[in-house]
């Protein structure tokens, strides 16, 4: 299968492109800004691209001449985290754009380079769902994703193209490692499993949706029983 995982570079990023090192795989890994943390496949064939998912001439040019995409994982995104009354525009402009318009862009640019019964899946979070104090940039672009999964999936069926969402929970990797302590307690309390997710778990799930033709514009939660 030939793969894309944009924002390899962030720790979900990093596990996927793990799992799918090997052998019959040709992996497709996009960094922005930080290519150390890009992993560097031993099995799988592999091109390590940079990329800004926010600049479409970018995507266009990145991915030009690369065609018969099997399957595509969006897990761009970042934070920046405060309370409304005390958010800078720039704030809340910044992770707007690179964890929706950044899917936007991507799933707008490659759609035309899947292979028929490929698959698309766009990263969201519990917080679509729950909110939280202080997230409320964050919460709002992981809704627009899920929202847009739900209508672009739709779409995609005219072409023969899978797309859903996979809407995380609290993680042993990426933005749940850089948590301060008091928000891991808080979140601990509330997650009926009373622990954070191995991230084998969203392999396990990844996998599965690939697997799967019959799966069509869905946000599947997992979250060990948050929402």
């Amino acid at each position: 299968m030939k793969i894309v995982i944009a924002g390899a570079s962030g720790g979900v990023g990093w596990h996927l492109s793990n799992a799918f090192d090997r052998k019959y795989h040709h992996l497709i890994l996009t960094y922005n800004t930080n290519k150390g943390g890009v992993l560097k496949p031993e099995k799988a064939t592999h091109e390590i691209i940079q990329c800004n998912f926010t600049v479409p001439d970018q995507v266009a040019a990145a991915f030009d001449g690369i065609t018969g995409i099997d399957v595509l994982i969006n897990t761009m995104g970042t934070t920046a985290n405060s309370l409304v009354k005390d958010m800078v525009e720039d704030e809340w402009n910044r992770v707007i754009e690179s964890n929706l318009k950044t899917v936007f862009i991507s799933c707008a640019t490659l759609l035309k380079k899947m292979t028929p019964n490929g698959h698309i899946i766009n990263m969201s979070s519990v917080l679509a769902a729950t909110g939280m104090i202080g997230a409320s940039n964050y919460a709002a672009a992981k809704g627009g994703v899920e929202s847009f999964t739900r209508s672009f999936a739709k779409e995609c069926l005219r072409v023969n193209v899978n797309v859903n969402a996979i809407a995380l929970g609290y993680f042993d990797t990426g933005m749940g490692k850089d948590l301060p302590d008091a928000i891991k307690d808080f979140a601990m309390k509330r997650i009926p499993k009373r622990s954070f997710g191995d991230p084998s778990e969203i392999i396990k799930l990844v996998k599965y949706i690939i697997s799967t033709n019959y799966l069509v514009g869905q946000v599947i939660h997992l979250d060990g029983g948050l929402t």
